[in-house]
C-alpha cells in the first residue's frame, strides 16, 4: 500500500511538471502571436510572418487546434499583405478549418471575414459572398459588435463592387445601427467603405466627409488616402491627386506594401498621362502591371492594360494601343464571367432569405438567362477570330464584337438582375414579371441578330424599344422617349449595322438624363437625305461638360476609344475613308445655356441584307 501511494505521488508530480512545461509553451505561443499582431498592425508583414511561424511550430507540438488556427490566420494575413493572394487564401481557409475543430465560433467568423477580403482581391466573388454569408450566420445572436460590423461592411462592399448601390447602402446602414465605437477600426472601415460608395455614385462632397471619418484615429491610413487621391483624380484636381499618389508610392516602397504600390503607380500613371509626360506614365503603368501580375490580382492588371492602351493611343502607336486594349478586353471577359456568378449567387441568397412568392421560377429563368449569355459570349469570341487571316474581315469582326459587348453592357445586365431582385423583395411581383419578360425578350433579340452584320432598321428599333422600356421601368419613368420618322423612311426596307443605336441612347440616359433635375426627354428622329439615313438622337440632359465631371473613368482619353469604335464601324459600313460618321453637339437654349446634347449619325442606305 505504501509503495502504491509513493508511485501515485510520483505520477502526480510528473504530470504537474508536464503541465507546467505545456503551459510555458502555450504562453510562448501566445506571445509570438501577439508580437505578430503588433508587427502586422505596423505593416511589417515579413517580420510578422516570422513570429506567426514560430507560434505555428509550438502549437503543432502542443497539438492545440485553437492556437494553431490563430497562428495560421496570422500567417495568411502576413502573406496577403505581401501580395501573394492565392497562398494567403489557402492559409486562412486552413485556419477556418482548425477554428471549427476547436469550436471557436467567433474566431471562425473573424477568419471567414478575412478570407472574404482576400477572395475579393483575387476576384473570386462567389467565394467572397459565401464566406461573408457564413460569417454573418455565425454572428447571429452574438454581442460581438466589433466583427459583426466588419462583416456587414464587407457584404456591403461586395454589393458596391458589382454596382448594386442600394443593397450596399442597406448593409452599411445596418452596420451603422450597431453603433461602432468612434475612431476604432470597425468605425473607420465602415466609413471608408461608405466613402467608396458615394464616390462611385458621383457624390464627391459626401464621399470626402465619410473619408474624413475613416481617418479618425489613424490619419495616415494609406488605403483611405489612396481613395482620396482617386477622388481628386475624378474631380480633375490633378495636382492634389499627384501629391496623394506620390507620397503613398514613396511610403509603400519603404515597407513593400504591394497593394498600395500597385494603386499609387496606377494613379501616378494616369496623372502623368494627363500631363503628357508619357515616358513617366509608361514606367508607372508597366510597374503596376508587373506587381499585379505577380500577385494574381486581376482587377489592377486590367486597369494597367487599360492605362497602357490609353498611353500608346496618345503616343500615336495604334498597334500597341490595340494590342493592350485586346488584353484588357480578354481579362475583362473573365472578370465579367465571375461577376455573373457573383450576381447570381447574391440573387439566390436574397431571394431564398425572403421566401417570397414565385422565387423558384424567377431564379430558374435568371440562371437560364445567364447560361444563354454565356453561350452568346462564346459565340461572339468565336466570331472575333473566325476570319483571322483576312485583315479587313478581322477588323470588321472585332468592331462587331466590341459593339455587341457595348450593347449588352455588363453593368446593365447586373442592374437588370438587381431590379428584378428589388421588385421581388418589395413584393411587386407584377413588375418583377414584366421586367423579367422584357429582359428575356431583349436577350433573345440579341441572340437572333448576333450573326448578322446588318439588320433592318425595324429590327434595330424593336431591340432599342425593349432596352428603353426596361430603363424607364427601372428608373421609375424618370424620362420619356419618342421615335419619329420623316415621310419616305421605311424601317423595314432600310438596313443598318447591327446594334448601332443603343450605345448612343445609353450614353444619353446615363450621362445626360439621370443627372438632370426633373423629367428627362429623349428624342430619336430619322430622315432620308440623298440616299443616306440621318438619325438625330437628342436629349434635354445636363450636357457634355457637366456629364464629364460625374464620370469615374481614369482619363477621358480612355473613354474616347468607344467613340472611335463607333466611328470605325460606321465608316466601314459607309465605305467612307474620312470616318466622318457621326457628330456630337451641345444644344443651347435662347439664353445660350446648355440645354442638352445632340448626336447626328449618317448611315448609307444599303438595300442588300448581309
Amino acid at each position: 500500500m505504501y509503495r502504491f501511494l509513493c508511485m501515485l505521488l510520483l505520477a502526480c508530480l510528473a504530470g504537474a511538471s508536464l503541465y507546467g512545461a505545456d503551459k510555458e509553451k502555450a504562453d510562448r505561443c501566445q506571445h509570438f502571436i501577439q508580437q505578430g499582431n503588433r508587427l502586422l498592425w505596423r505593416y511589417e508583414p515579413t517580420q510578422a510572418w516570422e513570429q506567426y511561424h514560430q507560434a505555428r511550430l509550438i502549437a503543432l507540438e502542443l497539438e492545440d487546434d485553437y492556437l494553431y488556427a490563430h497562428a495560421l490566420q496570422g500567417l495568411g494575413q502576413a502573406i496577403w499583405y505581401t501580395g501573394r493572394f492565392h497562398e494567403a487564401a489557402d492559409t486562412v481557409r486552413l485556419a477556418v478549418k482548425y477554428f471549427r475543430r476547436a469550436r471557436a465560433k467567433m474566431d471562425q467568423a473573424t477568419a471567414l471575414r478575412i478570407l472574404s477580403n482576400i477572395y475579393d482581391d483575387i476576384g473570386d466573388y462567389e467565394s467572397a459572398f459565401k464566406t461573408t454569408t457564413e460569417g454573418l450566420e455565425l454572428y447571429k445572436g452574438s454581442k460581438n459588435n466589433f466583427n459583426y460590423v466588419l462583416s456587414l461592411t464587407q457584404m456591403g462592399a461586395l454589393y458596391r463592387s458589382m454596382g448594386d448601390f442600394e443593397t450596399a447602402l442597406a448593409y452599411y446602414r445596418k452596420a451603422e445601427q450597431l453603433g461602432p465605437t468612434r475612431a476604432e477600426y470597425p468605425y473607420r472601415e465602415l466609413y471608408h467603405r461608405m466613402g467608396e460608395l458615394y464616390a462611385a455614385m458621383g457624390h464627391t462632397k459626401e464621399a470626402k466627409e465619410f473619408y474624413a471619418r475613416a481617418l479618425e484615429g489613424n490619419a495616415g491610413r494609406k488605403l483611405v488616402r489612396m481613395r482620396l487621391g482617386n477622388l481628386y483624380l475624378q474631380e480633375k484636381n490633378y495636382d492634389l491627386a499627384f501629391r496623394y499618389f506620390d507620397s503613398l508610392h514613396k511610403e509603400a516602397r519603404r515597407i513593400t506594401d504591394i497593394n498600395i504600390i500597385i494603386g499609387s503607380m496606377l494613379g501616378l500613371g494616369r496623372v502623368y498621362l494627363v500631363r503628357h509626360q508619357l515616358d513617366s506614365a509608361l514606367k508607372m503603368a508597366y510597374g503596376s502591371l508587373e506587381h499585379s501580375s505577380q500577385g494574381g490580382a486581376r482587377q489592377p492588371r486590367q486597369q494597367a492594360y487599360e492605362l497602357l492602351a490609353a498611353i500608346y493611343e496618345e503616343k500615336g502607336e495604334d498597334g500597341k494601343a490595340l494590342a493592350y486594349h485586346k488584353q484588357q478586353e480578354a481579362l475583362k471577359d473573365s472578370i465579367i464571367t465571375d461577376n455573373f456568378r457573383r450576381k447570381m449567387f447574391s440573387f439566390r441568397q436574397e431571394a431564398e432569405a425572403e421566401r417570397l412568392k414565385g422565387q423558384r421560377n424567377v431564379l430558374v429563368l435568371c440562371i437560364a438567362g445567364v447560361c444563354i449569355l454565356a453561350l452568346f459570349a462564346f459565340f461572339i469570341i468565336s466570331l472575333r477570330y473566325k476570319n483571322e487571316n483576312l485583315s479587313l474581315q478581322q477588323r470588321a469582326a472585332e468592331l462587331e464584337m466590341k459593339s455587341l459587348r457595348a450593347q449588352m453592357n455588363p453593368h446593365f445586365i447586373f442592374n437588370c438582375l438587381s431590379s428584378i431582385n428589388h421588385f421581388i423583395l418589395n413584393e411587386e411581383s407584377d413588375k418583377a414579371s414584366e421586367y423579367l419578360t422584357r429582359f428575356s425578350r431583349l436577350i433573345r433579340t440579341v441572340l437572333v441578330n448576333a450573326g448578322k452584320t446588318t439588320i433592318t432598321l425595324e429590327e434595330e428599333l424593336d431591340m432599342l424599344r425593349l432596352y428603353l422600356n426596361m430603363e424607364q421601368l427601372r428608373f421609375k419613368e424618370a424620362f420619356d422617349y419618342s421615335i419619329e420618322f420623316e415621310p419616305g423612311v421605311e424601317p423595314s426596307m432600310i438596313f443598318v449595322p447591327s446594334f448601332i443605336l443603343q450605345p448612343f441612347c445609353e450614353n444619353a440616359i446615363w450621362h445626360g438624363l439621370l443627372h438632370k433635375d426633373g423629367k428627362g426627354r429623349l428624342n430619336i428622329h430619322f430622315s432620308m437625305k440623298n440616299d443616306v439615313l440621318v438619325c438625330i438622337i437628342k436629349d434635354n440632359g445636363i450636357g457634355r461638360e457637366r456629364a464629364a465631371s460625374y464620370k469615374s473613368a481614369p482619363v477621358e482619353k480612355v473613354a474616347s476609344f468607344g467613340n472611335r469604335l463607333s466611328a470605325e464601324r460606321l465608316a466601314l459600313f459607309n465605305d467612307d475613308q474620312s470616318g466622318a460618321s457621326f457628330i456630337t453637339e451641345d444644344i443651347r437654349d435662347n439664353k445660350g445655356d446648355i440645354a442638352g446634347t445632340s448626336v447626328i449619325l449618317k448611315i448609307k442606305n444599303k438595300q442588300v441584307h448581309d
